[in-house]
């Protein structure tokens, strides 16, 4: 009898791995991301909240022009009123996967560079770029371009090369 009732317990622990490695299975393959299934990273239009924002805000607020087409936005955010005044951004993948954003501030220009460059420091360095000064900022997740100007920080910063940085630094436009 002792035998009968263990066999049926490993039986029934076979059996319950089996289905619970079947649905698993299911699960998997359900949601591995495949080639060109919809889950490459879209780009968004901008145009309109680029429109907006200029019309609102108290800085002129600035957008790349002339960058190749292979560079793709992918996020955009104008805030009239938070913690760092009114802010501006713009993010970019570049053609290589990396990412660049575009950042505006009006207010608390320290707290603001480390909140967008997530805690990145300025290295002392700078860099000339379209005839302004840019401070350079290092960091563990970003790095980054820092611009302060009147009434305004811009930052340009992410995962991208300082000379991605630069190139979209050079971009920015604000007509």
């Amino acid at each position: 009898m002792a035998d009968r009732n263990s066999m049926r317990t490993v039986r029934n622990l076979v059996g319950a791995l089996t289905v619970t490695c079947g649905v698993s299975l299911v699960v998997y393959w359900g949601v591995l991301p495949r080639e060109g299934d919809g889950n490459e990273m879209e780009a968004v239009s901008y145009s309109q909240e680029l429109g907006q924002a200029r019309r609102a805000a108290p800085f002129p607020v600035v957008a790349p022009v002339g960058l190749p087409d292979d560079w793709r936005a992918n996020s955009v955010t104008y805030r009239g009123t938070g913690d760092h005044g009114t802010t501006w951004h713009l993010g970019f993948v570049t053609p290589d996967d990396e990412y660049v954003a575009v950042e505006q501030g009006s207010e608390k220009p320290d707290r603001f560079i480390r909140k967008v460059t997530h805690d990145a420091r300025p290295t002392g360095e700078t860099r000339q770029v379209a005839g302004e000064e840019w401070a350079q900022y290092q960091g563990r997740t970003y790095d980054a371009l820092v611009h302060r100007g009147d009434g305004v920080t811009t930052v340009v910063t992410g995962t991208g090369s300082v000379q991605q940085m630069e190139r979209m630094a050079a971009a920015l436009k604000e007509k």
